[in-house]
């Protein structure tokens, strides 16, 4: 799954967006967050059914793809376990938009890349649609997971959501340390010494001049969904 992730004070859910509120594991904080079914695991998909060697050789085959490439690329909608934050649809199904004959293993990839970064741009979005929320934070997001090795991928994040963005040292293993973090602090550990962030490993800002060639390839993607969603089987 991919998760966009933040602390709140108070409760706010957002059941309309599929945007889950909880009580956090932090004494007197909340959390909210918008969640996408099928992230890394479609990218551990396309990297199967397309022969890529390993995920890493798919996120390298995306990014040597130039703007004229990407541009051309099919649209990947990322539902291969239906969808949450957004669409709340179980029955939601993935699809690749635009194939021809021109292209390649390498476009493919760069797809299933783009896709889930719509997706995450989608969620990202149900923030922003709570009722008074002018905007989701306007404050750097933390890049965790196996996506956090990928700089290509980092950047391409920080240009959708138009956030900063910062990689960590060890933020690949982010789930774990939270983790243990959580077992610390229930073995008594205080949030001062446990909750301390990591250095920061690297810093991306949104390029203007991506955003405005990704703009109508965002659009098109999310028309998409309310465009197939009667075409689905079930």
């Amino acid at each position: 799954s991919g998760v966009i992730f933040r602390s709140t004070e108070r409760f706010m859910p957002n059941p309309a967006q599929a945007l889950h509120a909880f009580c956090h594991a932090v004494p007197g904080r909340w959390h909210q967050m918008s969640v996408m079914l099928s992230a890394a695991s479609a990218v551990s998909w396309a990297t199967r059914a397309f022969g890529f060697a390993d995920e890493a050789a798919l996120l390298r085959a995306a990014e040597s793809t130039h703007d004229t490439q990407r541009d051309s690329a099919p649209l990947f909608l990322p539902y291969l376990s239906g969808e949450r934050s957004p669409h709340n649809d179980p029955l939601a199904q993935g699809a690749l938009v635009g194939l021809t004959h021109s292209h390649d293993a390498a476009a493919l990839a760069h797809a299933v890349v783009e896709g889930v970064s719509f997706g995450l741009l989608d969620g990202y979005r149900s923030f922003g649609a709570m009722p008074g929320a002018a905007n989701a934070t306007g404050t750097p997001l933390s890049l965790v997971g196996g996506g956090a090795r990928s700089a290509f991928w980092a950047q391409l994040l920080s240009t959708l959501l138009d956030l900063p963005l910062l990689t960590h040292q060890g933020g690949e293993a982010g789930g774990a340390l939270g983790a243990a973090r959580l077992a610390w602090l229930a073995d008594g550990g205080s949030l001062s010494e446990v909750c301390v962030a990591p250095p920061v490993a690297q810093s991306f800002e949104p390029d203007a001049a991506a955003q405005q060639r990704l703009a109508p390839r965002a659009e098109r993607f999310r028309r998409l969904y309310p465009a197939l969603r009667a075409t689905s089987a079930g």
